[in-house]
């Protein structure tokens, strides 16, 4: 898609944003670690002669906390990144992923489309364990009337982000909804950058194996958005935008929080 076809979804300045807040006791993946915040100067501490003074804060948080993207370098397979990539010869405690770190990655100036799953099978929150294969991803595109075209973000809405930021957003005993293997091959197919959803894993759980992960990141290149609010995008049946994101240049960086928009 050229740049006068990717700007005619541009209509006026109608912005989305798809980011959730970052806060203390924010919900985060059990095995990573949560969020930390401080103010570690606060206004009153260092007086100007002026009579101003500042504040600034600390924060800390892994690269995949919040909504975010995975990098490439976030998932091998038997110990290889995308492109066959040894990780012994590429990873470092103090210096990250040497090659395909977040850094690496462009902003994202892309035709997005959204797909309304959820509100397509007429329900609220598809169930932990629902697998959206390409018989569903057909099934809503052609609903919509959107196409999906080589170098799209396609965000697919599971209706998840209605749990965020409680406790069952993470813990179901039935696990997640999202892509199956099926539907990743069948986005895969298509040449798109990006797959993102509003859960934290973008694929069906339970399903220890990270299938999809494995064959979007390692096997074909195609980064990962996860907790992204599709929920105002559903509201108005905005299924087609100007999708812009930009990661944080974190060196060596597996992921990075950002804060992704939807624009028409």
């Amino acid at each position: 898609m050229n740049y006068e076809d990717l700007c005619s979804f541009v209509r006026g300045s109608q912005v989305f944003d798809l980011g959730v807040d970052l806060f203390p006791g924010m919900p985060h993946v059990p095995t990573h670690a949560p969020y930390g915040f401080t103010l570690n100067r606060e206004h009153g501490d260092l007086m100007l002669p002026s009579g101003a003074c500042s504040a600034v804060e600390a924060i800390f948080c892994t690269g995949h906390t919040g909504t975010h993207i995975d990098a490439l370098s976030h998932y091998s397979m038997d110990m290889k990144l995308h492109g066959g990539i040894a990780v012994k010869d590429v990873q470092s405690k103090t210096e990250g992923m040497k090659a395909h770190g977040i850094e690496t990655v462009a902003p994202f100036v892309q035709r997005g489309v959204m797909l309304d799953v959820t509100a397509h099978l007429d329900k609220e929150i598809l169930e932990g364990g629902f697998g959206i294969g390409p018989k569903e991803l057909e099934a809503v595109a052609e609903a919509q009337g959107v196409r999906i075209e080589a170098g799209d973000v396609v965000l697919v809405r599971t209706g998840q982000m209605q749990q965020w930021p409680g406790r069952n957003y993470y813990f179901q005993e039935s696990g997640q909804p999202g892509v199956n293997i099926d539907g990743a091959r069948w986005l895969s197919g298509r040449g798109i950058r990006m797959v993102g959803t509003d859960t934290y894993c973008v694929e069906v759980r339970p399903e220890p194996a990270s299938p999809v992960h494995v064959h979007m990141l390692v096997e074909s290149g195609i980064h990962l958005l996860e907790i992204a609010n599709l929920e105002e995008l559903s509201r108005t049946k905005t299924y087609e935008f100007l999708f812009v994101a930009m990661p944080l240049k974190i060196r060596g960086g597996t992921g990075s929080p950002v804060r992704p928009v939807a624009i028409v």
